[in-house]
């Protein structure tokens, strides 16, 4: 058996972080709220709702927490959240972090202790940008939302 090492494909990864940063633009806009909520109807009863919260701007970058609550799931299912980052000079967006975890690495040891697949960041990032394309197409922005409490 040949052990093979992983060798990121840069330029696709590249290629989605754009895409899921024009995504993000498509449904934020200017980003001039601290807060937005979409919500589309689940295959259940309740309605999927998406909250994306603006943690920190500066010049060059935006850090945002995206949260989709579907009550309609058992847990730990019904909940994800991932923590994102816009790159505005090189109009990219990536995934940070994933349920508020440490930051995500681009490459993993496999086997390792958090059973971390080799290319878990490369997978969360195209997790988002079928979350972003499925809220584009299904998601209608919600009126009423509150931005959760901040966690003491």
């Amino acid at each position: 058996m040949i052990n093979k090492r992983y060798i990121p494909d840069l330029p696709e990864q590249n290629a989605l972080s754009e895409a899921n940063f024009l995504r993000l633009e498509r449904l934020l806009g200017d980003m001039s709220k601290s807060h937005y909520a979409f919500q589309w109807d689940g295959k259940g009863q309740t309605p999927v709702r998406v909250r994306i919260e603006v943690e920190e701007r500066f010049k060059f970058t935006t850090t945002l927490t995206l949260s989709k609550d579907n009550p309609d799931l058992p847990e730990p299912l019904n909940q994800v959240q991932l923590t994102l980052r816009m790159y505005h000079d090189a109009r990219m967006a990536e995934v940070v972090t994933w349920a508020k975890g440490k930051q995500m690495s681009g490459v993993y040891p496999y086997p390792n202790e958090q059973m971390y697949q080799i290319d878990e960041k490369a997978q969360a990032n195209v997790y988002l940008g079928e979350w972003l394309a499925h809220l584009m197409q299904h998601g209608v922005m919600a009126e009423q939302w509150q931005p959760a409490s901040p966690q003491r």
